[in-house]
């Protein structure tokens, strides 16, 4: 499965007037029911790919830990789920922020819960995307000005009149350093939906931040290619858990794949799972060609697992040193 974020969204809007559920959301349930589903070899550049194309969110730099050092940045080796920008104030309605990156995208997503539950994507872009990014809006995409905290931003919309688009709102700005940010929000069951979303935007800090996980692996061997993390937090969509983690890989071919979720949860129904409970969390591993991935030397998926340290449900506790 090729998870495209954008098709999802669009799809999302169509069920959204059929009164289906969220594609949004069923597509987030698939990456947690069928991890090793993405495709090994999709063609697309590695985890230190800086976008040149503005329909793709940025990624890590490819600077070197000695210039990550001098500079501030974060080394994804240590931490594959680095975050290209952050929110500070959110609505109450929402009780979540869900992280991916990867070959898939780079995204935070402010999300509610229900049946069609509140969600605000964020992306950050290397230069200013084409006012009509998706090419979806049949020639009709019109910007309307507006001041997201001291920067200069607008609205898209098909609608001069209506900002939030029909509800389905793109609001994007200038963050000061050429780059430019992005929040594309819907199913927004809050008061004043255009003035929140520009506080929302106004608060957004945009530097890379390593996202504490749940856990720490003692070392990866060196041809571990990291494909996709995601993090889930919708009880709905995680077996009645609070959240979930997965960090997807390849390896000669292979999808090899952790799976972080509290205890009591079930593990994967696919990937032959080898899993263990520790800290009241539940980890797994699950490896799709396993006489491909060549884990032998190691000890097999058992041998990655038994480099897994669970770091409990506490999450101040949880670390942004993952790997190593």
């Amino acid at each position: 499965m090729a998870l495209d974020i954008d098709a999802a969204r669009r799809k999302g809007r169509r069920k959204r007037r059929l009164r289906s559920s969220s594609v949004v959301a069923g597509c987030a349930a698939v990456v947690l029911a069928a991890a090793l589903a993405i495709p090994a070899a999709l063609g697309s550049p590695g985890p230190g790919f800086q976008a040149a194309d503005p329909d793709r969110p940025t990624t890590t730099s490819t600077t070197g830990p000695d210039e990550q050092e001098a500079t501030g940045m974060v080394d994804r080796r240590h931490n594959p789920l680095v975050a290209k920008a952050s929110f500070g104030w959110l609505p109450e309605v929402i009780t979540g922020v869900e992280y991916g990156v990867g070959d898939h995208g780079d995204y935070a997503l402010a999300v509610g819960q229900g049946e069609y539950p509140p969600m605000i994507w964020l992306a950050v872009y290397d230069k200013e995307p084409p006012l009509d990014r998706l090419g979806k809006m049949g020639g009709q995409a019109v910007s309307i000005p507006a001041k997201v905290g001291s920067h200069e931003g607008y609205w898209v919309t098909v609608d001069p009149g209506d900002p939030l688009n029909r509800g389905y709102a793109y609001l994007r700005w200038e963050t000061g350093d050429g780059r430019w940010a992005e929040i594309n929000a819907y199913y927004l069951d809050f008061r004043d939906p255009q003035q929140a979303l520009l506080r929302v935007a106004a608060d957004v800090k945009v530097e890379d931040r390593a996202v504490p996980l749940p856990l720490h692996i003692s070392g990866l061997p060196d041809n571990f290619r990291l494909g996709d993390v995601t993090t889930l937090r919708r009880p709905e969509l995680n077996d009645g858990l609070p959240w979930a983690v997965q960090l997807f890989y390849t390896v000669n071919g292979a999808n090899v794949a952790f799976h972080v979720k509290p205890a009591g949860g079930a593990p994967p129904r696919f990937g032959d799972p080898v899993c263990k409970t520790e800290n009241e969390l539940l980890a797994c591993v699950t490896v799709d060609r396993p006489v491909a991935a060549d884990l032998g030397p190691i000890g097999g998926a058992q041998g990655l697992l038994d480099r897994v340290t669970l770091l409990g449900l506490d999450e101040s506790r949880w670390t942004d040193r993952v790997i190593g």
